[in-house]
């Protein structure tokens, strides 16, 4: 799963670099990047890679806690900086290398302190008032810069992905190996779920929103910030899907929280 993710970012990376920066939302603009998109082999590569990873992530999140396969999911950062110094030429400070071991460091203490498996979620979907969140953004919006701002959106769709994925896939089951035939059975729960149509969705527009996002800056620089979609993530799992959280996953998510403050410095 973390090393389809990470080639998946490498060669997205990789074809928008190519394309060139994204400076405006016009219908021409738009336009022309969905037909690059489409037509460049180093896009196509990285969307049928991640595809990949998503099938891997699909299993995972029906076996284990969202709270736990999250941020093993996050050492992914580390690899991109690896790979974007040596693939892609990236030139990866000092401070990007110390944040992305600090990333690590929050995945080792979330997996070293998981916990066992939680109760069944229960059929009915929790809310927890996200009017206030919403409310925060719109009001710092004015003062962000786009890619702040681009990170902001690719957060709160991410993590919203997530959150619906999870639920989704709990409620289709513990996937295993199958036959032919229970295989198709289990594909059209899993493409027929409400929750796990939601994610896909929500989920798109992160992709959308990350593919802006390489245009503006390097693989880098992106994915360490955008590590605070498994913070929010981890805090739906916790008071959504009534996940339980040990103390050891919360230093983790700080960890994680530092890294990401430490990348934004530079």
């Amino acid at each position: 799963m973390v090393l389809s993710q990470v080639f998946g970012d490498l060669w997205l990376s990789q074809g928008m670099k190519v394309f060139g920066e994204v400076n405006a939302m016009s219908p021409s603009i738009l336009l022309d990047l969905v037909g690059y998109l489409v037509t460049s082999p180093w896009i196509l590569l990285g969307v049928a890679t991640l595809i990949l990873s998503l099938l891997f992530y699909l299993v995972a999140v029906s076996r284990l806690d969202l709270s736990f396969v999250l941020p093993i999911h996050a050492s992914c950062y580390v690899f991109n900086a690896l790979f974007a110094w040596i693939i892609l030429g990236e030139h990866v400070s000092h401070i990007r290398w110390l944040a992305t071991f600090i990333v690590t460091l929050g995945v080792f203490l979330v997996s070293w302190n998981q916990s066992k498996q939680s109760a069944p979620v229960p059929d009915r979907w929790v809310t927890r008032k996200p009017v206030p969140a919403l409310l925060f953004l719109f009001t710092v919006t004015p003062y962000l810069s786009k890619v702040w701002l681009g990170v902001f959106v690719l957060v709160l769709a991410d993590a919203s992905g997530d959150i619906f994925l999870a639920r989704g896939m709990k409620q289709v089951g513990r996937i295993g190996l199958k036959s032919l035939p229970e295989l198709g059975t289990l594909a059209r729960r899993i493409l027929t779920n409400t929750f796990v149509l939601r994610g896909i969705g929500s989920q798109s527009i992160a992709f959308f929103t990350f593919l802006c996002l390489l245009s503006w800056a390097d693989i880098s620089y992106v994915r360490p910030v955008t590590s605070l979609t498994y913070a929010a993530s981890l805090l739906g799992a916790r008071y959504i899907l009534r996940e339980r959280v040990v103390p050891g996953r919360l230093m983790g998510i700080i960890a994680i929280g530092m890294g990401v403050a430490m990348v934004a410095l530079t």
